[in-house]
């Protein structure tokens, strides 16, 4: 194919479909840093994460002839990668189920995910992953979905099989709480990002 950065997810898809094994290679280098990071939010156990990133792509390639038409390939790869890892987690019992209520305390939420730090902004951080750590689990997986990887409300709700009004709860509530916590400190600009995009 050509230069990868060149096609959209979505030209790479319908490639796949036909038997193109170098578009499912491109989608894979494209995505593989972001899902990564995205699975971190439920284990540590980065061989875990590797191999259910590996058996996404192996499955996508094996049904490529039944594959359909998607309306967000992102949102579908991380749809995806959600179920297969806390499938996995469950199944192996390695790891504390996750928590549907959104009360579990791990994996803390690693600030630098969000914007990227410097030596003047360390005080900022420190106080910005003690306030998102104190976020029920759900509202981190929704802010990290919305504000790092840039999904839309609906794709986010799509991911974490909900509907949209209760991913915009979720962002609102995160908002109320992290203004309660950081009232008195600029964040980066995260605080006016999520207003813009709450308020929008």
């Amino acid at each position: 194919m050509e230069d990868r950065f060149t096609h959209t997810d979505e030209t790479y898809w319908q490639a796949i479909r036909l038997g193109d094994k170098a578009a499912l290679e491109a989608l894979a280098t494209r995505h593989y840093r972001p899902l990564f990071h995205y699975c971190t939010r439920f284990t540590v156990n980065h061989a875990l994460i590797e191999d259910c990133i590996q058996d996404l792509f192996l499955a996508i390639w094996e049904k490529k002839q039944a594959l359909t038409d998607v309306t967000s390939v992102k949102a579908y790869l991380f749809t995806a990668i959600r179920h297969n890892i806390l499938h996995r987690n469950r199944r192996d019992q390695l790891f504390t189920t996750f928590d549907e209520s959104g009360e579990s305390a791990d994996p803390v939420f690693n600030p630098e995910s969000l914007f990227l730090a410097s030596e003047d902004e360390q005080v900022q951080n420190d106080l910005l992953k003690q306030s998102l750590d104190r976020l029920p689990r759900r509202q981190r997986e929704a802010i990290y979905l919305r504000y790092y990887e840039e999904l839309s409300y609906e794709e986010i709700a799509s991911v974490m099989g909900l509907n949209r009004q209760v991913v915009a709860n979720y962002l609102q509530h995160a908002l109320l709480t992290l203004r309660k916590y950081c009232r008195n400190v600029l964040l980066g600009g995260l605080i006016g990002l999520v207003a813009a995009w709450w308020f929008q």
